[in-house]
Parts: C-alpha cells; structure tokens; sequence
C-alpha cells in the first residue's frame, strides 16, 4: 500500500514547490536575483545520496553592521511573505526530526540521509528570521547616520583643548589618587573603543570585496536551487526524503531571498555612512578624546608626585625642627623617619620617571603597530606589488626604533623590580610591628632604659613616654606612606615592562616582516658612467675641512675631561706592545713542549691561545678605544659619530682577522700545537696580511660612508667602493683557494683531507663567484640585499675560522688525553709488577678477552674521534642558521608553511590570575620538518659514539670495572636513543598524549608477534641493570663454560677455551640456570687426585703435598689447604689435595705449576706415582707362536 500512497503526495510536493517558486518571484523584485549571498550555503543535491553521503550545513554568520566599501544602489527586493506561510516552521522541522530518531524501522543510511537534511533546515529556517531581523535593523539605522554622523562632528568640535580636573593642588592625596584612577580606568576604556573604531575602518574593505563577491554568485545558486525544485527525483528515492529534500529547498530558497535583502540593507547603509564618514568621524573623535584623557591623566600624575612630594617635605622640616629641640635619646627614632621620608621622595621621583617612560613606550609601540597594520592593509592591494611600496618599507626598516636599548632597560629593571618587592616584603615586618602601638612604645622604652640611667630620667620618664608614643605613631605613618610608594612604583614598572616587551616583539615581527618582502627588491638606482666620474669630484666626498678639524678637537676634549680613562688605555696598549715581545718568546717555549711526545697536557695550548690573542691586540685595540672614546663625546656631528662607530668596528674586523693570522705564525697554534705544515700556515698568513692590507681600507671607507648616509639614498660613492671590495674579495679567494694552487695542494696531501677534495667543485665556485655576484646586484641597484649577504658572508668567514680554532682544540684535547691515559696504565702496570706475570702466564683463555677488550679501546678511541667531530657540526650547522635564516627570505617563508596541524595542551593564565590548561592548534612547518631530521641525525650519531667517548674520557679515569662500564655505556646509549626520538618525533606534533593508544597497540600487537624478541630485550635490560653476568664474567650454562665477552639487546656473546663465540639469547641468561663461578666471589677451589704406589709413606707423601701448596703464592692461605688419604685403589693410594686459588685468572697456571712440582718432588723423594697394572693369563698358544710357521689348514 505504501507505493499507492506515495506517489501523489510526491506529485503533489512537487507541484506546491512550482507554486511557491511562482509566489516567490511575484513577491520579489526582478533585481533580486542579481543580489549576491551574504553567505553561501550548500545545498543537496537532489540525487540518490551515498550511504556516508550527507548534506553538511556551514556556519553562515548572520551580517552585521560591519563597515563595507563603496557599491552601486541595490533596489530594493521584498522578502516574500507569501511564501513564508507555505514553509513549515522550525517547531514543525523539529517534530519532524524527533519522530526520525525516534523511528527504530528506518534503514540507518536512510535516516542518517533525513537526520542532515532536517538538521540543515532547521538552521537555515533560524536563518530566515534572523535575516529578516537584520533588514528591519539597518533599514531603521540608514535614516539616523546622518544624525548620529552630525552628532559626532559636533562633539568633536564642542570638544574642549582640556579636560577640566575636579582636584586641584589644595585636594587630599586620597581624592587626588581617587581621580587618576578614575580616569585611567576611563582611559582604558576610551582606548579600547578607538581601536575598535580602528579595527571597523580596516575591516570594512575586506567586507565590501567579500559581499561583492557572493553578489556574483547569488543568482546562480538560486538558479541551482529552482533546478533541483523542478527536477523529478531520482528513481528509487524514498518518498521521506524526497518530501525532507523539498521542504529544505524551498526554505533555502527562501533564506536566499531574505538574504539577498539583508545584503541590499547592508551594503546601503554602508553608502549612508561613507557619504557622510561616519567611522572616520568616529575613530578621530575617539582619537582626539584619548589625547585629552592622557593628558587629564598626565595632569593628575604630575598632581598626585608634586602633593605628595609637598607632604613628605613638609614632613621632613618639621621633624627637622623637633629634631633641635628633642631630647637627645629621641634623637635616632626622629633620624630613622627622617631617612624613610627621604627615601620616599626619591621613590616618588623614581616613579613619575617610570610614568615618563612608559607614556614614551606606549607612544612608540601604538606607532609601530599602526604603521605594521597600513602596511599590511597595503599589501593585499595593487599598491602592495609596486617598487614604491618596497621602497617605503626599507625607508620604514630603517626608521624602527632601536629595540637594543629597549632590552637593555628590561634586563636592568629586573634588579630594580627584584630589590622593591624585597623592600616591600621588609616594610610589611616592621608594620606588623606597629600594629600595636602601646607594645611598641614599651619595648622602645626599655630600650631607652637601658642606654640612660634612672636618675637622668627622673621626672621625665612620662613626657619621655609621650614624646615617643608620638614618634612611632608618625613612624607608622612614614612606613604606610613608604610601602604604598613602593606598591606604587613596582606596578608602573611592572607595565612599563610589559609594554616595552610588547615593543620588542612588535619590532622585532615588523623588521622580519619588512626584511621578508624587501630583500629581493631594488633599493638603489643602477651606477652609471655619471657615478664613476664622481670618483674624481670632491663634491662626492661628504668631508669638509670643519669635520677634519672637529675631529681631533673633539678627541682632545674627551682626553682632558676623562684623564684617568686616557690614562688606562694608554697603559694597557703600551703594557700590550711590551708583552708582545714577551708573548713571541714565551710562544717558543711552549710549541716545544708541544712538540714532545711525552707532552700530555692541555694547558700549553691554551696558554698559546691567550699568547697569541696578547700578540694581536695592541692595533685593534687601539682603533676600537678611539671609536669608543669619539663615541662618548656629546656631539651633533654626523662625520665624528660615523667615523666613531666605523673604528669601533672595524677594530673588532682587523682584531679577528690578525688573530687568526698569527694562529698561522710560526711556532703558533696551527705549526707547533695542531701539527700542521709549516709551509702551509705560512702561506696562508702572507694572504691574511694581504687581505689587511687591501681589503680593510675598502671596507674602512664602506662602512664609514654607510654610517655617514642615514638618508635611504645611499651615496654612489658607497657602492663603488663596495663593488670593488667584493671584487677584490672573490680574486682573493680564488688565489687562496684554487684547487691547482700550491697551498690547495699541501691541504689535499693532508691527512683526512678526502671530504675537502671531493667537494672542491662547490665550495671553490661558491667562494670565488659569490663576491663577483655580490658587486653585481650593488651596481645594478640591489644595494641593501648585497650588502645584506656581503655582511652574512663576512660572518661566515669567521665562524669557520673559529669551527676550526675550536676544532683544533678538540682534538688536541683528544691526544693529550689519549697520551696521559696511556703513560697512566703504564705507571700503574709497573707499579703493581703485573707485566712480568703476564708474560709467565700460560692461561690460553683470557687470549680472546683481552684481544676484546683492546678492540673495544680501538673503537672507543674511533667513537670519540666520530664524536667530536660529529660535535663539531653542531655548532657549525646552528652558527650557519643563525646568520642565514633571517636574510634569506626562501628560509624564512619555510616556517610560514603549514604542513599540517597538530593539538596541543598549554597552561593559560585566566584573567583572574588562574591557571588553565586549554587545547590549541599548533602548525606544523618545514622547519619542524627539517629540525626533527637534524634531531634523528643528532640522534643516530649521538647514540653510536656517545657512549663511546664517556666511557673513554669519564668511567675509565673514576676506575670502573669494564662490567660496569660497558653496562654504563649501554644505558647511555638507549637514554640517548629515546630522548632523541621523543624530540624528533615532538617537532613533528606527535607527543605521549596524543599516540599513547598507538603506542598501546603496538605494543600489544607486537608483544604476540615478536615475544621473544621482547623477551630478549627486556632481558638484555634486566641483566644490564641487575648485572647477574657481566663482561669478564667465567660461566657455565648448557655444558659451555667460558667469558662474557659482548651484552648486546638481543643476544650475549660467550667464548669458551676454544674460542668459539656461543650467541646465548639474553632470556636464557635470565631465566635459565646459569653457573657464574666469578659473581660475586672469584675464589675457587682445585681438586687434584695424586696416586702413589703400594708400600709409600703415607705420612711424608700428605706433608709433600702441603709444602707444595704453601711453595705457590697463588694458592690462598685461608680457606686452608686440604689434604686427604681417601682410600685404597686397585694399585694405587689414593690421595686429594684441594687448594683455593683468589681468582680464575691464574687457575690453568695453578694446575700446571703443582702437577709438575708434585713429579719432581715425589721423584726427589723416591716416592713412586703408581699406574694401573694388570695380569694375563694366557689359556692356550695359537700355533706358531714359538715362531715356527703357522699350519694354513688351521
């Protein structure tokens, strides 16, 4: 019956949705379908959906009266009320969608299909009146933009030049306080409502371009939607979802319509409010009104210092005049208020600085944002692609405050900041004592009691009394008034600090931002023929003879004015010129110490190092102090300060680059101490000596022209010069570095030189064609990039030298360490006289031992070698990030890339000062990417030779044994292992909380799969740790006794007498039985069977036996030997001597010393080793046997 019944409520749906369509169009206006969607909404399509196919809602925001730009006029379109009445409302949709979750017959797709559909429509019919609801609201809003308009025009006008204040200079302190915090609180408000008016502005063009947008595509989704209507369903479509589908296609529908209106309403009163500036009038009368509050604010600070300044002075000459006429043993109680009172004005003094200071900050932060914000703005615009917007953004760069002074003062208020809240904490004891008066003027009279005699007192003890009662009452006061000075000046520095914060993290975004988006835009116009005739023009150089002249006029009254620091510096370059002498010889000395190859110590090569710094300071001092000096000066000359700051510089330059020559010098670091060629280091400070010679006075003149030219335009002059440097800089580097050069060839003959070799075709193109490159874009008008790079690359040069100064260093180290490690074992081996015994022993089973355990030393040798080279990049590849990362615009943008994203929990501080732990999404970029494989790398490294070099450098200088050592060794490297993969794995967003489940069932899966693999590792880890066998170790399991030689994770290593490797799995060592004869104990006993002949000496052969025993210095005294006659054998007497040897080392040698010392000695004493003996009885000859030849028939 269901079919019968469907089919005509299908037709008849389907007819009532022509006529609403129908209704709908008479309704609306022939305009409306050119209006666009304020939100778009997807619809579903009318088609037999997917079982996990659904119709999904979007959040559509409901329009706001947010500012939008400029658009044509919309005529107006009705919403259709007619067709309202034809749609079921949201409590009809509602009903509908209970009675489907309460249908337990339905298929689930089926209802899931209805569940969305019912959903969407009840949102979209919410909307409806919503839109509805806004029409109504801006239509009853664009007739009063006008007045309110005017209304903000003539408050703006009616606004005074000053906020009058309701306290004047006669007003308590307390009503002075209570209006500043009344207008501060005022002024943060009026704060917040101008940047809201601020925010309206900016966000008014992003809205007009977004409701553009949708205009376009409106039509056409109401075109989607009639289709659908009139569109017959599809076959086989339940007749449920099909009327579920109809009735959210006509709600759409209509949403559209009252949508399309809502827009038309919008965007005219958006027209309404440009046509009369509406928010620019607001935002500039909310402007000028937060002028007039800060400056009520500023007035009622300066008030509130100067009434309370009044107070504490007036305070302090009125103590001033009790003070004459006091009695004497009041006096230090009148002194110590006058010291608070003191302390106050200076605290109030401190504080209004504060209040200066921080309306200065504030200042600058809101002009650096604002400026951040235009910026911005500008570059979503056509503007934004120009080389003119480029351009002012250099301009801008070079006009960001300087934020080092910003961080200087952070760092100096911590102190300030730390020693109030410990005076605070102070003054607050001292109160507590105060609380009651009475108990303190007691004790304070006691105290006078003590220093003043009874009879001095007399009559005036209680005038004495009162007098006191009074100063501590006013003593109270001074510290009230003292500690709300304090609460006062930590809360100013306390913002203060926080907006300066705010100010360098605002800078510090805004220069990256800049530095992003200009680094490949021209700065400069291209050099031509003009430009380089400049060079031969006077009028090019930006000197006069006034500069020439206030130069040194400047210097000497620097010298006269600070005599004693002249003098210092005077003394300490002419103490370095002498020293240099010295520092020459002493540098003999000690590269041939170095020389030695019993030289053991680190100390003459740091010793060379501070020489060799004395032997390359005196010059660069010298330029530097100047600079510093001229720097001091209080002068408005550009030409002293450029030239001040140009010799600070390059006095650090020439500083770095003579040290790193006279590393090269002979006998120095590199000759004597990092045993390099004396030929090469030669060389290579000849082309040091060259680079001063040329390269500094370009650069001298470059960065002296760069500091004199602050303007954006840089002279040409500059350039030049610059192009020139870089120039001279790649021929350099091409004779310093050419492959086929002689000094290139003495690097290449170099030990571990393969890796230099086989890269000799990137680094030498680099070096050499990158400076060319370098002059090339600073001709052509790409000044501020090359300049950029030029520097980096100067950086480079010298991180290099100093990875390789460092370098040199470590492996100097390495071999002192190696050298004393070994002339120690050598002393302690004859020392203790064990290189003799070990030549007189025979024992054939510690031979594969202690070929381990010199393998073992090799490769923990190798290991720190590879660690500290491995070590080495660290520093080196972090050094080249660090220069590079903020230059290269490439490598920036790399952390602007998201990958994916990834939920974190972070601890929150609420506004009520709480904590709370809130989930964030965290961006995952390329550079965690490429973190996380500089991390498993660090870590695959670390994990491999870590444990190596700790073993080498630490566990065998405390004196562990190699069991514990290699147990050590082991645990590091698994520590080592997961912290890395814990990192590695962190920066990629995958933290414990959010894989614990993974990592739950891996485990679980991987503990059926891989159980004894499991087993053997966790095994490995408890004989580790527990240690019930270690390395060294003599054991027995399974009938194969022999020595630990390896614990490994899966497997141990036993080699027995024959030395054979046993692979025993690690589980089998734990839950196995194992005999270790050497666990805890290492003394065992020698049982030796003797035999002698029938008719021997019984007593003789026993006392034989124990003069034998006590003959060998291995055998032990306590346990005592035994001696024991244990019977009669079928030749022999049977005797068993038991000894007890300290360890399994000499047991072999033992068995063989006392079996031929028993033969001997027995031999001596005629006593007859017995052998077995036995008698035949023959019962018949076989014939043949007297020797006559056998009969063959027999």
């Amino acid at each position: 019956m269901k079919p019968f019944i469907s089919l005509p409520v299908r037709i008849d749906a389907r007819l009532l949705s022509i006529l609403t369509i129908y209704l709908s169009c008479l309704a609306s206006t022939v305009s409306a379908q050119d209006a666009s969607p304020l939100f778009p909404l997807p619809l579903p399509a009318q088609s037999t959906p997917a079982p996990n196919s659904t119709p999904v809602p979007t959040s559509t925001p409901v329009p706001t009266s947010t500012p939008v730009p400029e658009v044509e006029p919309v005529p107006e379109a009705e919403p259709a009320e007619t067709a309202l009445t034809s749609l079921p409302t949201v409590e009809e949709l509602q009903a509908k969608l209970k009675m489907v979750e309460s249908d337990e017959t339905l298929e689930p797709a089926l209802k899931d299909q209805l569940l969305q559909t019912y959903r969407i429509a009840i949102e979209s019919r919410q909307k409806i009146d919503t839109y509805k609801k806004r029409v109504i609201e801006n239509r009853e809003a664009i007739p009063k933009v006008p007045e309110k308009a005017a209304a903000d025009q003539a408050e703006y006008k009616d606004l005074p030049e000053q906020y009058p204040l309701t306290v004047n200079k006669s007003s308590e302190l307390t009503d002075i306080d209570q209006a500043l915090t009344s207008a501060e609180a005022e002024l943060r408000d009026w704060e917040a409502k101008k940047a809201q008016a601020d925010q309206a502005q900016t966000q008014r063009g992003t809205d007009r371009k977004k409701f553009l947008e949708l205009q376009v595509t409106q039509p056409d989704r109401i075109k989607d939607l009639q289709a659908k209507l009139t569109s017959p369903p599809p076959a086989g479509q339940s007749p449920r979802l099909t009327q579920a589908l109809s009735d959210l296609y006509n709600i759409q529908l209509q949403m559209l319509n009252e949508e399309t209106a809502a827009v038309k309403e919008e965007l005219t009163l958006y027209d309404a409010e440009k046509a009369v500036r509406r928010l620019a009038t607001k935002f500039e009368l909310w402007t000028k009104k937060v002028d007039l509050q800060r400056k009520k604010v500023e007035l009622l600070q300066q008030l509130k210092t100067e009434k309370k300044l009044k107070e504490n002075m007036d305070a302090l000459k009125e103590l001033k005049a009790e003070s004459n006429t006091t009695l004497p043993v009041l006096q230090p109680y009148i002194d110590e208020i006058e010291a608070y009172t003191t302390r106050i004005n200076e605290l109030v003094d401190l504080n209004e600085e504060a209040q200066v200071r921080n309306a200065e900050v504030k200042l600058l932060l809101e002009e650096v944002s604002g400026n951040e914000q235009t910026t911005q703005e500008q570059e979503n615009t056509e503007a934004g692609k120009s080389e003119g917007f480029a351009l002012s953004l250099l301009r801008q760069l070079y006009e960001l405050p300087n934020i080092e002074e910003q961080r200087a003062e952070i760092q100096a208020r911590k102190s300030v900041m730390s020693e109030t809240t410990f005076e605070q904490i102070n003054l607050r004891s001292k109160q507590k004592k105060l609380i009651d008066i009475d108990a303190a003027v007691n004790e304070k009279m006691e105290e006078i009691k003590k220093k003043v005699d009874d009879s001095e007192l007399g009559i005036f003890e209680q005038s004495v009394k009162a007098k006191l009662r009074e100063i501590i009452f006013r003593k109270k006061e001074t510290l009230d008034n003292l500690e709300s000075t304090y609460s006062d000046l930590l809360g100013n520095l306390t913002v203060l600090d926080a907006n300066q914060r705010s100010l360098v993290e605002t800078v510090d975004e805004y220069r990256n931002y800049i530095r992003k988006r200009i680094f490949w835009t021209r700065s400069d116009k291209a050099l031509g023929l003009y430009d380089l005739a400049s060079l031969f023009q006077r009028s090019s150089y930006p000197v006069t003879r006034e500069d020439l002249v206030t130069v040194p006029k400047n210097y000497l009254q620097d010298m006269q004015k600070n005599k004693l620091i002249h003098g210092l510096g005077f003394a300490i370059f002419i103490l370095l010129i002498l020293l240099r002498v010295q520092a020459v010889r002493e540098l003999s000395v000690l590269a041939d110490i170095a020389r030695k190859n019993s030289a053991s110590q680190i100390w003459p090569t740091l010793r060379a190092i501070l020489l060799t710094a004395v032997i390359a300071a005196p010059i660069p001092m010298l330029l530097w102090f100047a600079g510093w000096r001229l720097s001091e000066v209080d002068t408005n000359n550009n030409f002293s300060n450029a030239l001040a700051e140009t010799l600070k510089r390059i006095g650090l330059i020439f500083g770095m680059i003579e040290f790193f020559r006279q590393v090269c010098r002979k006998n120095g670091l590199v000759d004597a101490h990092f045993n390099g060629p004396n030929v090469m280091s030669a060389r290579i400070r000849h082309k040091m000596y060259e680079m001063i010679v040329i390269l500094l006075p370009i650069f001298f003149v470059v960065t002296f022209l760069n500091e004199l030219t602050t303007d954006l335009d840089r002279l040409p002059l500059e350039r030049i010069f610059f192009a020139v440097g870089m120039i001279l800089t790649g021929l350099f580097a091409h004779r310093l570095l050419n492959p086929s050069g002689s000094l290139m060839r003495e690097v290449f003959l170099l030990k571990n030189s393969t890796p230099i070799s086989k890269t000799r075709w990137i680094w030498y193109p680099l070096a050499t064609a990158f400076p060319i490159i370098l002059a090339g874009m600073a001709w052509v008008g790409y000044y501020y990039t090359a300049s950029q790079l030029g520097w980096r690359m100067a950086q480079t040069t010298i991180h290099i030298c100093v990875i390789l100064l460092i370098w040199g260093i470590a492996l100097r180290w390495y071999r002192m360490f190696q050298r004393w490690f070994h002339i120690y074992v050598l002393r302690e081996r004859m020392r203790m006289g064990t290189e003799e015994s070990q030549s007189q022993t025979l024992e054939g089973q510690r031979v594969k031992l202690e070929q381990e355990s010199r393998l073992i030393e090799d490769d923990r040798k190798k290991q720190t070698l590879r660690l500290i080279n491995f070590l080495i990049l660290i520093p080196f590849v972090v050094g080249l990030w660090n220069i590079w990362s903020d230059v290269l615009p490439a490598v920036a943008y790399l952390d602007e890339i998201q990958l994916w994203t990834t939920l974190v929990k972070k601890e929150v501080i609420l506004a009520d000062g709480s904590a709370s732990m809130q989930t964030e999404s965290e961006a995952i970029t390329p550079v965690n990417l490429f973190i996380a494989i500089i991390a498993s790398m660090l870590t695959f490294g670390l994990s491999r030779n870590l444990p190596g070099m700790i073993d080498f450098v630490v566990l065998q200088r405390v004196g562990f044994d190699a069991s514990l050592r290699y147990a050590f060794t082991s645990v590091i490297g698994y520590i080592a292992t997961f912290v890395g993969a814990t990192y590695a794995f962190g920066m990629l967003g995958f933290r414990w909380e959010q894989i614990q489940w993974l990592a739950a069932a891996l485990t679980f899966g991987l503990s059926f799969g891989l159980q004894e693999i499991f087993a053997n590792f966790i095994s490995g880890l408890i004989i580790l740790f527990e240690r019930p066998i270690r390395i060294g170790d003599i054991v027995t399991i399974e009938g194969v006794t022999g020595i630990v030689t390896r614990i490994r994770i899966r497997a141990s290593t036993i080699t027995d007498w024959d030395r054979k490797e046993y692979l025993v799995p690690n589980k089998e060592l734990v839950t196995g039985r194992l005999l270790n004869w050497t666990l805890s104990d290492t003394l065992n006993r020698v049982t030796l069977p003797v035999g002698v002949a029938y008719g021997s000496d019984t007593d003789r052969v026993r006392e034989l036996l124990f003069e034998i025993a006590k003959e060998n210095e291995h055998i032990l005294n306590d346990p005592a030997t035994l001696v024991t006659f244990e019977g009669f054998g079928d030749s022999t007497l049977n005797f068993v001597m038991r000894v007890y040897l300290g360890a399994m080392d000499k047991r072999l040698d033992t068995i063989h010393w006392l079996h031929s010392t028993i033969h001997r000695r027995f031999m001596q004493e005629g006593i007859e080793i017995a052998f077995p003996q036995r008698d035949l009885h023959i019962r018949s000859v076989p014939a043949g046997w007297n020797g006559s030849p056998a009969n063959p028939s027999t």
